[in-house]
């Protein structure tokens, strides 16, 4: 949802309307699962992709069909058989289905919770009804409120229920009718200390995989908007003494400053607040020494047990842009619990 949520809010509160995309149940090896998103405004630009190939083209010329039509959703199964696959240069097959639906400014508010919650850490369920009949409807759920259509209070309590055990998208069959159903998990916020040609590399592959981005350096010709457009937030620190506000399990610490002694204070800092991935760049050299040195300031082997240094994925990187991969190939793997 984050890499269409700022456009599909710029549009709404234009007073425009836009396409918005989803695959809402997938099956076989399809090249993006449930949850997939896609954004289409008036003037035909694309934000986001649900895989790319003939089912994001054939998506994106309907909803541009929807435009001139003003018509308000489509239901389309795509069937990627593997003699299809092949015909349009993709690997995978699999099956999808995409629900096209027509936003408008009335479902502003919606939207705007999404965001709110994403900053607040909040986590609410998004539903979108899929009737065999009549316009599918969308549906919040946040702190046990509704914002948009209603749902029943069975149906309510059964995604309310599910959503505890289940953090990816689902289907779900009610008695009332079927339910697409769609935690909005915090994807995480990479928090990128340094500003040199790795971390450039990173937020961009980092933004790429849905991370929010926010880079810190001391060196305003570095940390600037002009080279880091993606950057949720981009600051031109004073120092290095007080780098981060209270951090959380979603939050992802990448340590790339320019200097040994600068590594060192933030990751003290970082080793303070108990972030969910903390890593820093450098040889194991580099390691022992700064690990020595904050072992005599106190912090303990199990603390820095938990750091990533060297940092990435053991793939034989040289070039900043490799190791930009390496680095957001372990926090990929991280976020989705595969560490150890």
């Amino acid at each position: 949802m984050r890499n269409i949520l700022n456009p599909l809010l710029d549009t709404l509160r234009r007073g425009e309307s836009a396409i918005f995309g989803t695959i809402v149940e997938q099956s076989g090896s399809a090249p993006r699962g449930s949850g997939a998103k896609m954004l289409v405004t008036a003037d035909g630009t694309l934000y986001g992709t649900i895989g790319g190939g003939p089912v994001e083209g054939n998506s994106q010329h309907r909803a541009a069909t929807m435009f001139q039509e003003n018509s308000d959703f489509l239901l389309q199964p795509y069937n990627l058989d593997n003699e299809t696959a092949a015909n349009a240069g993709m690997v995978c097959g699999g099956a999808v289905k995409v629900l096209l639906r027509r936003l408008t400014p009335e479902h502003l508010p919606l939207f705007e919770e999404i965001q709110a919650a994403y900053v607040s850490r909040r986590r609410p369920v998004l539903v979108i009804s899929l009737p065999a009949g009549g316009i599918p409807q969308l549906t919040l759920l946040s702190n046990g409120t509704f914002i948009g259509a209603e749902l029943d209070e069975d149906t309510a309590a059964e995604v309310l229920h599910k959503t505890q055990k289940c953090r990816t998208p689902y289907t779900l069959g009610a008695a009332s009718g079927i339910f697409y159903v769609e935690p909005q998990i915090d994807t995480g916020t990479l928090w990128l200390v340094g500003a040199g040609h790795i971390s450039l590399a990173t937020a961009k592959a980092a933004d790429f995989v849905d991370f929010t981005v926010r880079v810190m350096d001391d060196r305003a010709e570095f940390a600037n908007r002009e080279r880091f457009p993606e950057a949720e937030d981009v600051q031109v620190l004073k120092d290095f003494s007080s780098c981060f506000p209270v951090l959380g399990p979603d939050d992802y610490v990448v340590i790339v400053t320019r200097g040994h002694s600068h590594d060192r204070e933030v990751l003290e800092q970082a080793l303070a607040n108990s972030p969910g991935y903390l890593g820093m760049i450098g040889s194991r050299k580099k390691r022992d020494t700064t690990y020595r040195l904050l072992r005599d300031k106190g912090v303990t082997e199990e603390q820095l047990a938990a750091v990533h240094c060297p940092i990435g994925l053991s793939i034989g990187a040289d070039t900043p842009e490799e190791i930009a991969i390496c680095i957001v190939g372990e926090l990929i793997r991280h976020r989705a619990g595969l560490e150890g």
